[in-house]
């Protein structure tokens, strides 16, 4: 039987969360996912930063230290196999019952769950969706994802595996479940958080690198057509990490396979949570 933290305690997953709760209801709701290595959560500290930066944004109150957050995550850990698996943290408003906003504060509903890891892909093909993301000042992970899954049931319908989102303004923003990086010659560039691009984990560390894999890393904007004349397309997320990407009509070479191999290596490792 599955089971789930859910406010401190590890229940069964069935029945764990009312009918009334906000983030089922409303979609209000943040959450971070993150990859585990042989029981050891990546980027820890990093998720927990955005998940509260994300809970102020929205006015969600987190009451749950992060030792206490670290002990439910052990405790959901132990007796798990080996490899790679996924823990998925999730703030909701609580069971506040009907309204947007709820008369009487109702306490939040902090969830934590592990899932097996899917398998590495070893590349993606790229469809553009027209699905857009607007372009704002933040990004946040929120239970709000039908863009995202309309998106990428878009590409799959098309025989491709992702989706690319563009903003308003019709530059690339994102895809659908990771932020895209170029390369263009020896720059490898991601479109910065004010075109749509999600604060992503891994996006963040490549950035903080500035160099990595005989590439010059950095922000800027970038216009569908860059797309068909980059050397290299490269999507990240904190699941698959680094994925070596190519638009549907293109193939992708082993060189760019390497590449995207080589950007995953160059990423910290974690052995201590």
């Amino acid at each position: 039987m599955t089971q789930v933290w859910i406010n401190g305690e590890i229940k069964p997953a069935e029945n764990a969360l009312s009918a009334e709760d906000r983030g089922l209801l409303l979609g209000e709701a943040v959450f971070e996912t993150l990859l585990v290595k042989n029981g050891v959560p990546q980027f820890w500290q990093a998720h927990l930063a955005r998940l509260h930066s994300s809970c102020e944004a929205l006015h969600l109150p987190l009451p749950y230290s992060p030792a206490v957050l670290k002990s439910g995550v052990l405790a959901l850990l132990e007796g798990a196999p080996e490899g790679h698996s996924v823990l998925r943290l999730t703030v909701t408003g609580g069971s506040g019952g009907r309204g947007l906003v709820p008369q009487t504060p109702s306490p939040p509903t902090c969830l934590m769950q592990i899932s097996p890891a899917p398998e590495s892909a070893p590349s993606l093909r790229l469809m553009m969706s027209h699905q857009l993301r607007l372009a704002t000042a933040r990004v946040h992970k929120t239970n709000a994802y039908l863009d995202n899954i309309m998106a990428r049931r878009q590409a799959l319908a098309e025989g491709a595996d992702e989706a690319i989102l563009l903003n308003q303004h019709g530059r690339v923003a994102s895809c659908a479940a990771g932020t895209i990086f170029v390369q263009l010659g020896k720059q490898l560039i991601t479109p910065p958080e004010s075109e749509g691009a999600l604060a992503g984990i891994i996006r963040g560390q490549l950035l903080d690198m500035g160099h990595a894999a005989g590439l010059d890393i950095g922000e800027g904007l970038i216009d569908p057509d860059a797309l068909a004349r980059a050397e290299g397309l490269f999507v990240t997320n904190s699941v698959q990490e680094v994925v070596a990407a190519s638009l549907s009509s293109g193939e992708l070479s082993d060189g760019q396979k390497k590449q995207g191999h080589a950007l995953c290596e160059a990423l910290p490792q974690f052995t201590k949570f």
